[in-house]
């Protein structure tokens, strides 16, 4: 992202993204379905990357609860909305309707700041930062973390019905964790650093080993309770782990890796914890993701002495 207009880039990647939606909506073959959701799945990664950039630029813990909110919100409003349009206009609405959600992120892009505001000579690109041992550490963690709650937390559901725990009471406690995931999102964006990093950090972790050794309890209550710590500690680590390498290492490069590493873990934690479910070996599923939250707090343990820069 250096020497570019990180509006530019947005619109680009949003652009991208509406092309990308639009022509799956157009589409009937499911080659081209899918090869429209890989080029759509491109800039929406460049558009991600560049928001994570202009976090760590700025409050990074702030910046990181504020799109977990996001995420969560208009999820949500998704959810809820989809299969009235689908069942009213066809399934192609979904898409049509993805389009037309960028318009507003197209017209906000020319606020975004040119290059983060960092000052340069004209025609002139700023200097590509090192990104160091800590920073590639950390990152490493990123995607240890993501992998560990992603392998974990789509199988929530298996969990409560293998537990003997009734669908309904399964549901509603599924509900009450995504108020959870937001109420942790919104403890994050008021609290800020006012506590510092590395406490709110530890305790995000603390609560997540709690809930995942605590979640097969054969009881309604504690399942509810369980689920809704886990939900509740994922914003919370996710954010100060995302500061503290920001903090060491602001950089675009750290931003856009941090971004992957994200992505990377959500995406093979499932197919991993499918593989693991289907041969019967449930157990295995809690402790590697015990093991895996415990490898990315490990990676971080360089970034917390103060007054090293990575």
């Amino acid at each position: 992202m250096r020497g570019r207009s990180l509006c530019r880039l947005t619109m680009t990647g949003l652009a991208v993204l509406a092309i990308a939606d639009a022509v799956s909506g157009l589409s009937d073959h499911i080659p081209w379905l899918l090869a429209a959701r890989l080029v759509g799945s491109a800039g929406g990664g460049l558009v991600m990357g560049i928001s994570f950039a202009i976090f760590a630029a700025t409050r990074p813990e702030r910046g990181i609860a504020l799109w977990s909110i996001g995420q969560l919100v208009f999820g949500f409003l998704a959810i809820t909305m989809l299969p009235s349009m689908t069942a009213w206009l066809g399934w192609q609405s979904a898409f049509f309707g993805l389009a037309l959600l960028v318009v507003p992120g197209l017209l906000l892009a020319r606020y975004l700041p040119d290059d983060r505001g960092a000052p340069r000579a004209q025609g002139a690109s700023p200097p590509l930062t090192a990104i160091g041992r800590k920073a590639w550490i950390g990152i490493l963690g990123v995607g240890f973390f993501f992998f560990g709650q992603g392998e974990f937390w789509p199988y929530l559901e298996v969990v409560g019905l293998a537990s003997g725990i009734s669908r309904a009471s399964v549901e509603a406690s599924l509900s009450v964790s995504a108020a959870s995931a937001l109420l942790g999102s919104v403890v994050v964006l008021l609290a800020g650093n006012r506590f510092g990093r590395r406490v709110p950090l530890l305790l995000g972790f603390a609560l997540t080993i709690a809930a995942i050794g605590t979640i097969h309890a054969a009881n309604e209550i504690m399942y509810r309770v369980a689920i809704s710590v886990f939900t509740f500690a994922w914003p919370v680590f996710a954010a100060y782990q995302f500061a503290l390498i920001a903090d060491h290492n602001p950089s675009d490069r750290v931003a856009a890796l941090v971004t992957a590493a994200n992505w990377a873990g959500l995406t093979a934690g499932p197919l991993i914890a499918g593989e693991l479910l289907a041969t019967g070996a449930g157990a295995r599923v809690q402790w590697l993701s015990i093991l895996l939250d415990a490898g990315a707090l490990l990676t971080l343990l360089p970034l917390m002495q103060r007054g090293e820069r990575s």
